[in-house]
Formats: C-alpha cells, structure tokens, sequence
C-alpha cells in the first residue's frame, strides 16, 4: 500500500466528551482506493472515529488530513484559525457518508432525495442534477423507484438512495457508518451488494459495521478498536485467522459463538 497516494491521515488524535476520552492517540494511513473496515465492540470509538473525518465531530488534539487538506482548524502565522463553512462545506462535498439512519427527506421523491445536494451544495441546474441522479440511482438499482417516496420503498431501498444521494457528490471518500444494522436481515444482502460494487470500482471506502462477511470478502484492512485505541490493524486473513491482541480474540470468539447459536436456532 505504500506506493498509493494517502487519502486520510490519523496523526495522533485524540476526542474527549467530557471526562470520557473516546478516541486515544489514533494514528494510522488509509490509502487510496483501499477500503477499510473498522470493527469492535459498541462504546470502542468506532462511529466517533468515523465522523471526525468529516467533521461531524473536531478533535481535541493530533491531525487528520484528507486528500491532503487538514481538517478543522489551521495554524496560521502562529494563530490558530477554525474552518470556515465553506472549508467545511468543501470537505463535506468530496467525502460522503451513509448512516444507519436512511436520513431521507419524506415529502421528496427518491429522485429529489438524490438531486438535492446537487442543486443546494453543488449549485447544479436542475436538468443537470436529475440527469446525475437518475444515472446513480440505476447504479444502485432504484431507476424504476425514482418517483417514489421514502413511506413506499423498503429499508434496503431507502439505504439504496442514501448510498446514491451521497456518490451523486462524485465523493473521492465514501464513509458508511453501521449502513445494515438498521435493517432487516432480508434487506441485509440489498445493501452490502451495492457497497461491494463500489468497492470494486476503486472508491476509497471506511466502513463501521459488525458485517463480519462483508469484511473478509472486500476489506483491504480491518482496524480492531476498543476503548478508544486502534489495538489491530491488519488484512482480513491475518485479522481473522490469527488475531494478537487478546481483546481482538476475545471478540471473534463471541462473534463465532453468537453465529453458532444463530445457526442452531435456525436449524431447531
């Protein structure tokens, strides 16, 4: 991975809220057109680490750049100067994120779900951004849904145009923060489908998720927190097979056994 570009850098950060420290000294690379899939148990930082990338959440200290911008405040001439809207407007723009929560607007179409980015942020003529969305919702497979709203399509359907409002952006990073966890488990296979897709078109891809299949067969890399650090970061054969940390293991073993009982219940 050396030879890629670096496309979001941790540089020892740390998040505080409160007294309660969330994220401890994160440092890692994420390259481009790599997807990492970020994994752990719930409270380990996960989701914070996610939105620091596109400041949902600042930091307390430490750095983050992307795409070779840093992110949140410069030091400028010794002054430490905060972003304005439009560096954060800027940011946003070239990093998209899909939550657990579908986050779409019910009184709009899927298709003016999609187009309103475009035309509110981007500042794209109509005919143009609903060319665009049209283009992304086929992507995702909702080209005959695009007249339809949120209360008549299904919760992988309305993740589907979540997914498509965001790369309508032409995103260079695309952030899924638990994309399935509210989903039925029929509605699962819909989703990972249309992020395996974009993976393999060379998004650069951080994904938060307990989608432990989805991990082994896409993930470059997996990083393994708990408790605010990044105790492993490692290719998915490595993580799974032969995981150091004990925490790391410990984990595994609860998701095997929870899979195992999964299994059995099926089977009763």
């Amino acid at each position: 991975m050396s030879e890629r570009r670096p496309m979001i850098q941790f540089e020892h950060v740390d998040k505080r809220f409160g007294k309660l420290h969330v994220l401890k000294d994160i440092h890692t690379t994420i390259y481009e057109g790599e997807v990492v899939v970020v994994a752990g148990p719930s409270g380990s930082g996960k989701s914070t680490l996610l939105r620091t990338i596109n400041y949902l959440e600042p930091i307390d200290s430490g750095r983050i750049i992307v795409d070779g911008q840093p992110v949140g405040p410069r030091v400028v001439n010794g002054r430490v100067v905060p972003p304005s809207p439009r560096d954060i407007d800027r940011l946003r723009a070239h990093v998209g994120i899909v939550f657990q929560a579908f986050n779409l607007f019910p009184h709009m179409t899927a298709l003016e779900n999609v187009m309103e980015g475009l035309v509110t942020v981007r500042r794209v003529d109509r005919d143009t951004a609903r060319r665009t969305a049209m283009e992304m919702l086929e992507r995702v497979g909702l080209a005959d849904r695009a007249d339809h709203r949120p209360a008549k399509l299904s919760g992988g359907q309305q993740q589907r145009v979540a997914i498509a409002r965001a790369l309508a952006m032409r995103p260079r990073v695309m952030l899924f923060d638990e994309p399935t966890s509210a989903l039925d488990p029929e509605l699962i296979g819909e989703v990972l489908n249309v992020m395996l897709e974009i993976a393999k078109e060379g998004m650069t891809m951080v994904v938060v998720t307990h989608e432990m299949g989805f991990a082994r067969e896409v993930a470059d890399r997996v990083l393994f927190m708990d408790e605010g650090r990044i105790l492993e970061d490692a290719p998915p054969d490595e993580f799974f097979l032969r995981p150091r940390h004990p925490r790391a293991q410990q984990f595994l073993s609860r998701l095997l056994w929870h899979r195992g009982a999964e299994d059995a219940g099926a089977h009763a």
